[in-house]
């Protein structure tokens, strides 16, 4: 499988996060997920539909 080296930005937020910093699209986000060191354990990103941003709000889901 080939590494994708696109930048994640990690977004820090307080009540919510609902639309895209970057190009304001606010229909939601597409999912991605990522091998993290720990076993069983994936990193959980959000992209962008509209400008494919992105971002990491620090979230971890276990298989």
């Amino acid at each position: 499988m080939m590494e994708n080296k696109r930048e994640i930005e990690k977004v820090d937020f307080e009540t919510e996060f609902s639309y895209c910093p970057a190009c304001g699209y606010k229909n939601g986000f597409h999912n991605m997920y990522r091998k993290t060191e720990e076993d069983g354990v994936l990193s959980w990103f959000l992209i962008c539909p509209q400008c494919s941003k992105i971002y990491d709000i620090g979230l971890t889901v276990k298989r």
